[in-house]
């Protein structure tokens, strides 16, 4: 952020408050992403103390697929530029996925498993979202309701391979996640974490689907 307030000239005093020019700037992209209304985004504060958003999650997968796909999301017709910088920020996530969250983290290995073609990033409180950018281009995002991150990883990667996101080799790659094992204080496995999700098919109004990428 410090960086960007470089690059555009903005000061950098008080950048962390959500009534920084910069800040704005943020919530307009999530606003234009989300296909939300400003005032329907709710702000709170992170970890590191910047500004947070909270929506709903189907607002959310509209800004994880069109970072999937950016111009089946029509973003150009508003804002010329913004799909070309969201390909741009795809393709480094996966570059370097390891600067997404960390050497050996899921996240990092679900890119890699991938190559990239998955892109994914957790939040607190069991939150999860994912772009997935082919063959059949989507956005995902998931809450656990507990807010636990035990279960998790396991549940991004059954909700993927019941989407046919996952190739076998890939899956496979990835199997040690999708099943984690428990351990008790002695070191003994005592159990293992099992993901059990069921999706439900809804039907779309065919004009909601036009240009709106799922």
């Amino acid at each position: 952020m410090l960086l960007a307030c470089r690059l555009l000239g903005l000061p950098a005093a008080d950048y962390l408050a959500p009534t920084h020019p910069l800040q704005e700037r943020i919530l307009d992209h999530l606003s234009r992403l989300s296909r939300l209304p400003r005032e329907a985004v709710g702000i709170g504060v992170d970890g590191c103390s910047a500004p947070t958003y909270h929506l709903p999650l189907e607002a959310a997968a509209r800004a994880y697929a069109a970072l999937a796909h950016p111009r089946a999301a029509g973003l150009d017709d508003a804002a010329p530029g913004v799909a070309a910088a969201l390909d741009r920020i795809g393709s480094a996530m996966a570059t370097a996925p390891e600067m997404v969250a960390g050497p050996g983290r899921f996240t990092t290995r679900l890119m890699a498993a991938t190559g990239g073609r998955v892109v994914g990033k957790e939040g607190a409180e069991g939150v999860y979202g994912l772009a997935v950018r082919g063959p059949v281009a989507l956005g995902a995002v998931l809450k656990i309701a507990d807010g636990g991150e035990r279960c998790r990883d396991g549940v991004v990667i059954d909700l993927l391979r019941q989407l046919g996101s996952l190739a076998a080799a890939e899956l496979a790659d990835l199997a040690d996640l999708r099943v984690p094992p428990l351990y008790n204080h002695r070191g003994l496995r005592v159990g293992e974490v099992v993901p059990e999700i069921e999706l439900e098919e809804e039907e779309w109004d065919d004009e909601e689907l036009v240009d709106s990428p799922r």
